[in-house]
């Protein structure tokens, strides 16, 4: 048969940590390929490597055809990837979460359409589709989560522990979609902390440990190496889990696991019935009472034990009732739908700058969908600003006095600093967006599709120089109602907050490269208000630079927010306006050239 995945000699260091050390893999087509192994064996290491999303120290990886570290490209039109958690929008509905996957693979609107609608029937999600995804139960969650992966009906898919926190009937029904999707010719790499899960679905097997593969073949095939049956007693006190352990040693041999707190020993004989018989006899005349004593074949738990030296994190969770359910879906059941739509071929380079604004728009409308549905991410950002304006006018403004071309009033003073300020503010929120985003494994979804590079990133704060945008309106708005008044006329009132915007557009991307760096979302959180918070206090938004500590003024009045609120300030109010719009555009310009592009490659090698 064709190899749908070929491994050889992958490596892949994080530091000191040597996360793979030269796996060798063949995964044949049409198959569900189960990795087994313990926490921080490589498994999801090697998904990463094999789905583009990191690159491999060493060796050579091909997934359908494609060389994983040189045809990135091709390869995000032939996989899929469901991670660890469920990667759907929350805010979106799941409709319109499967309609925006189809817009990044690049389907139009009628061909979206019929793909989301044969997803949602066939999931079982017709009667929520259209609920936010928010809403969903964990379940219903991870159905949308493998859907998004299939709306490129992609030949090889990575499920990395898709059933984990599922309860049974959820991960039973998972179970049957897999299974029916491998019966429609799907490859699928299937990584699980479920042992039974494993055995059930996986043609092929492989056990990695310490970043190398130690075994390989059918279930049956690794049970037989471990040798034997297993002997497995339960004790009614848990005192006598000991004397029990040295008294089975003794009478039976072999490898012994004990399970504190089920209570249980599990011991593996190659004399069958005559071990059975001298454990019953020993633990007899021990006088330990038990609860339980039987024997049985080996188990992928018994494997586990037997190659790595430990069982499974999960191996010993009791299973789903192994009685077949009714499917509630007819899709469930396992007959592929007559009905699929091919989807259309990637596009071609000619079209890839339509391609481009097309994803970028995709993801623009998903923030703003967001900002729509969770209308405190806008009071969050304007409500600073305007605390700022109201304090800074009634409680300082009386002491202090500035003259200028708007007169003493302290407002026309501090508005134009404030415009300054508030887009600044605002514009954290896309770093804790990222943040998140990264979190939930929405990015890694993101970088798995044939999209355009840039989208996720111009696409977002597109949407967010919408959000500082209105911030600084509703701003705005408050200064008027007391007292602010323009001098300049509509044409520079318009400039001023263009430029206000343009800076905050720069900032917006400064914010993109810091989450990706950081990735932690409550890090990002304080990184992204607390120093930004402090610049503009140093700055010319609140007091004129000349009233601050002569050691002070230097860094003050060379800093973007003083150059930029400046330039604001002379725009609504008047003064040397080309030189300081000048300046500040300057300002602006560099920051977009040093931030965006560093953005963007750390958006490429970023890792979580």
């Amino acid at each position: 048969m064709t190899a749908a995945i070929v491994v050889e000699a992958v490596t892949k260091r994080f530091g000191e940590t040597r996360a793979l050390a030269g796996v060798d893999l063949t995964v044949e087509e049409g198959i569900v390929f189960g990795l087994l192994g313990p926490n921080g064996a490589g498994k999801t290491t090697l998904v990463r490597v094999l789905t583009g999303l990191l690159q491999p120290d060493g060796g050579t990886a091909t997934v359908a055809g494609c060389d994983v570290g040189r045809d990135r490209t091709r390869l995000r039109t032939n996989i899929g990837l469901a991670g660890q958690s469920a990667a759907v929008d929350e805010l979106l509905t799941g409709r319109e979460n499967l309609d925006l996957i189809g817009r990044l693979y690049g389907l139009g609107r009628t061909a979206r359409q019929r793909r989301t609608a044969e997803l949602i029937d066939r999931f079982d999600l017709s009667w929520a589709a259209d609920r936010r995804a928010g809403e969903y139960s964990g379940g219903m969650r991870r159905r949308l989560d493998l859907a998004a992966t299939l709306v490129g009906q992609p030949p090889v898919v990575f499920l990395d522990e898709p059933t984990a926190g599922l309860d049974p009937r959820s991960r039973r029904d998972l179970w049957l979609l897999i299974e029916s999707l491998v019966r429609e010719g799907t490859t699928v790499l299937l990584t699980s902390q479920y042992l039974d899960e494993v055995d059930r679905l996986a043609a092929r097997i492989a056990v990695i440990d310490r970043g190398l593969v130690i075994a390989e073949g059918t279930g049956a095939e690794l049970k037989r190496r471990v040798g034997g049956d297993v002997i497995e007693t339960a004790v009614a006190d848990r005192s006598d889990l000991d004397a029990a352990a040295r008294v089975l040693a003794g009478a039976v041999g072999g490898a012994l696991r004990v399970d504190t707190g089920r209570r249980r020993i599990s011991i593996t004989t190659t004399t069958g019935t005559a071990a059975l018989v001298a454990a019953v006899r020993g633990l007899a005349e021990s006088g330990v009472v038990l609860d339980d004593l039987a024997i049985r074949r080996p188990s992928l738990d018994d494997v586990f034990l037997a190659l790595t030296g430990h069982a499974s994190t999960n191996g010993d969770q009791p299973a789903p009732d192994s009685d077949p359910l009714p499917p509630t879906p007819a899709a469930m059941a396992g007959t592929p739908p007559a009905n699929l739509t091919p989807t259309p071929t990637p596009s071609q380079p000619v079209r890839m700058r339509a391609r481009a604004l097309s994803d970028m728009a995709g993801i623009t409308k998903r923030q703003l969908l967001g900002m729509v549905r969770n209308p405190q991410l806008l009071a969050f950002a304007a409500m600073p600003p305007v605390m700022f304006v109201a304090v800074f006018r009634y409680v300082f403004g009386g002491a202090i006095a500035i003259p200028g071309a708007g007169g003493n009033d302290y407002v026309q003073f501090l508005l134009p600093g404030m415009m300054v300020v508030s887009v600044v503010l605002a514009a954290n929120g896309t770093a804790v967006g990222v943040a998140d985003d990264l979190q939930a494994g929405v990015t890694d979804r993101f970088r798995t599709l044939p999209m355009n590079r840039l989208a996720v990133l111009g696409g977002r704060t597109a949407a967010d120089l919408l959000r500082n945008a209105i911030s600084a309106a509703v701003m705005v708005g408050v200064a008027v109602l007391i007292g602010f008044r323009f001098v300049n006329g509509p044409t520079a009132s318009f400039a001023a907050f263009g430029l206000a915007l343009a800076f905050s557009y720069a900032v917006s991307w400064i914010f993109c490269a810091l989450a990706l760096a950081v990735k932690d979302p409550e890090a990002v959180t304080f990184l992204a208000f607390g120093p930004p918070l402090m610049l503009v206090f140093v700055s010319s938004a609140f007091v004129p630079v000349a009233t601050m500590p002569g050691w002070l003024q230097t860094f003050a009045q060379n800093q973007p927010v003083t150059v930029v609120a400046d330039a604001v300030r002379a725009l609504l109010l008047g003064g040397q306006v080309r030189h300081l719009a000048a300046v500040a555009c300057l300002w602006i310009v560099g920051l977009l050239a040093v931030f965006a592009p560093l953005a963007a490659r750390q958006y490429e090698r970023v890792t979580v």
